[in-house]
This record gives structure tokens, sequence and C-alpha cells, in this order.
């Protein structure tokens, strides 16, 4: 994807995803997908660690190209949307490196001595669970709604 300022096509950005998923495989395309939704979670809870940042400056060294990305894959949803397996898919998360839970899925806030702990969900293990959730509760309520 050239990183000059002019507007594309959506058929030219079209073209370019499909390029770019030919190079890399479905596969790894999902999973840098994954990661990047992952490190998104964790950087809205202000919870991104050392080794998680520079794994995803690593994978994605241009921030400015990353946010167009974003912008365009945006927009490519917004006017083609996209089937329920691929919304399912796009929803999944992962960590590349140590997540802040370490895999307890709570991530706890330290205190001084003899003072409670307070534990706040990890925000990218609980999306699984309440996409697991809500799922379920779509099979129980009449007409499929949640």
């Amino acid at each position: 994807m050239p990183a000059n300022r002019r507007r594309q096509s959506p058929e030219q950005v079209r073209d370019w995803i499909v390029q770019g998923v030919e190079r890399l495989g479905l596969e790894e395309v999902g999973r840098r997908a994954a990661f990047r939704y992952g490190y998104r979670l964790l950087e809205m809870s202000g919870l991104v660690t050392a080794q998680i940042a520079q794994r995803h400056e690593q994978r994605f060294p241009v921030a400015r190209r990353l946010a167009v990305a974003d912008q365009q894959s945006g927009n490519n949803v917004m006017w083609f949307g996209m089937s329920e397996q691929t919304r399912r898919r796009n929803g999944e998360a992962a960590v590349d490196g140590d997540c802040p839970c370490r895999g307890t899925r709570q991530i706890r806030a330290v205190y001084g001595e003899g003072q409670d702990q307070l534990a706040m969900l990890c925000p990218v293990h609980a999306q699984a669970s309440i996409r697991a959730q809500r799922e379920g509760n779509r099979q129980e309520l009449p007409g499929g709604r949640a």
C-alpha cells in the first residue's frame, strides 16, 4: 500500500488487501489481526507491557500506515459488510508475549500491605468469555436475540 496522500479508489484498496493476503497467507493475516486486536484492548486499558509493545512495533513498524489500514478496513466493512463467520473471527484477540494477567484472566492492583487487592478482568481474555456468553444467550432467547 503506497504511503502517498492521494485518495485511492475502493477497487484499488481491495486489490491491495487481496495482494497482502496472498503474500502473507490467510493464516498469518488472521494471526496478526488477533495480535493487533489484543494490543488495542490492552492499550485502551493502559496495560501494554514493554515486551508486547516491542513485538507490536516489530510487526507494524510504521504507525501511520497501520492507522490508514485500520481506517480502510473500517470503510470496507461499512460499505460491504461481513459474514457472521468473519465477524466472529475478527473478534478474536491474542497477546504476543506475556499477558499482564499471566493466564489467570484477572489483573490485580497491588496496594500497600494489609489492604485489600482489587482486580479487573483481563481485557483480552474477558472478550472471549463475553462473546461465548452472548452466543449462548442468543440461542436461549426467542428469535435469536440477545
